[in-house]
């Protein structure tokens, strides 16, 4: 497998320098087939928090999605809840990224291959969610000090999100004994580890409805995510073996998918919705170790395909994973500043999911981008001398 530096959904975070990007063709050695799946479940992120995010303010942020009452959109779900692509594409560059370091020479007392690799990936990607955070912080501390819990609740909602990147950097630090683990275990890692939170999820998050607590709550993210990050070393192997068998592991995932939603007590629906009594994906349950399994089958059987796109679209490539880290940290600042202007401009928005709110979703996907533009150019990557000579 054509592997590469690994990061986020968001690659490459930024870049001093003195210009703006133009089109930038990919690094050497890149993997094109991975950077667009990156790429491509980042722009399905986008669209779904912005175009399908219904927000009420009732004394807070009240946030929901029309998934519980659009008949059959829980199907929709399956395709469109990406978040186990990122962890699964990110076991997989961890994977090489690790094998290149420690083949590249014997590691030495100021720079052993591991540390290497967990210091290079938190720089990369601490630094550029820093200026979001900070301004958060002023925010929540500026509305706490004059009695605004609704919007220290707001502002909390708004950088949600980076939930995610909490979880990985967690991975990044243990990935070099994740990676130890596989070459001595192979598939018992990840089957064992499957093993456990299917045991975590009928002692604990079942009965509990997912009510337990925050420091159990932050456990079983990191187990669980780390079980789709470790079957992301396996998706080489997957890519190098007969095309059976990546049909084979989508029948499986999906098959597990429909028997946890029949019979194992668990949501049909990959996000959470409102008639539904626990969410699938807070805490994650099993059933997204089931959709990881689905998604790495269906990305190997779509393999040939989307590896045509990128020989004609490299280019485009490289412009998206120049700019992904600004997209993923200020996305949803975005969305929330459009949504006060239509508070100001036309009043509270109704989030009553009918006729009227369906029709209203393209001025949704497109309003954000009256604040999103201005905060990507501010915020987004610079063209270094070497950029320029590439």
């Amino acid at each position: 497998m054509r592997a590469a530096p690994t990061v986020v959904p968001v690659v490459d975070p930024g870049r001093a320098g003195d210009q703006r990007p133009g089109p930038l063709p990919p690094l050497p050695g890149r993997d094109p087939v991975i950077d667009l799946v990156r790429a491509g479940a980042l722009v399905v992120v986008v669209a779904w928090h912005w175009a399908f995010t219904t927000l009420r303010w009732d004394d807070g942020p009240k946030v929901s999605n029309p998934v519980g009452v659009t008949p059959g959109m829980w199907l929709a779900t399956w395709f469109l809840q990406v978040m186990p692509l990122f962890f699964l594409v990110g076991g997989a560059l961890h994977a090489g990224a690790l094998d290149r370091a420690h083949a590249g020479g014997a590691p030495t007392a100021t720079r052993p291959p591991d540390r290497t690799f967990v210091t290079s990936r938190y720089r990369r990607l601490v630094v550029p969610v820093l200026p979001l955070l900070g301004l958060a912080a002023v925010a929540a501390l500026g509305a706490a000090a004059i009695g605004r819990t609704d919007v220290v609740r707001g502002v909390v909602l708004m950088i949600t999100p980076l939930w995610f990147l909490a979880v990985y950097l967690v991975l990044v630090a243990v990935a070099p004994i994740a990676r130890r683990l596989h070459l001595r275990f192979g598939l018992w890692v990840p089957v064992l580890g499957a093993a456990v939170v299917a045991l975590v999820d009928r002692a604990l998050v079942l009965p509990t409805r997912g009510d337990i607590g925050v420091l159990p709550t932050l456990a079983v993210y990191v187990l669980t995510w780390s079980v789709v990050h470790q079957l992301g070393f396996h998706l080489a192997a997957l890519r190098a073996a007969p095309r059976m068998w990546a049909w084979v592991t989508a029948a499986a995932g999906f098959t597990a998918l429909a028997v946890g939603a029949a019979v194992g007590g668990y949501p049909a629906s990959m996000v959470g919705t409102h008639p539904d009594p626990i969410s699938n994906l807070s805490p994650p349950n099993l059933m997204v170790v089931f959709l990881a399994v689905a998604q790495m089958g269906s990305l190997v059987v779509l393999e040939p395909t989307l590896r045509r796109w990128c020989d004609r679209h490299r280019r485009l490539l490289g412009t998206a994973g120049a700019w992904s880290m600004t997209v993923y940290v200020w996305h949803m600042l975005a969305l929330a500043a459009f949504w006060g202007l239509v508070v100001v401009l036309a009043g509270p928005v109704d989030a009553t999911i009918d006729g009227s709110w369906w029709a209203q979703r393209p001025l949704w996907m497109v309003g954000p981008l009256l604040f999103a533009v201005p905060l990507f150019a501010l915020t987004g990557p610079r063209r270094t001398p070497t950029d320029r000579a590439r």
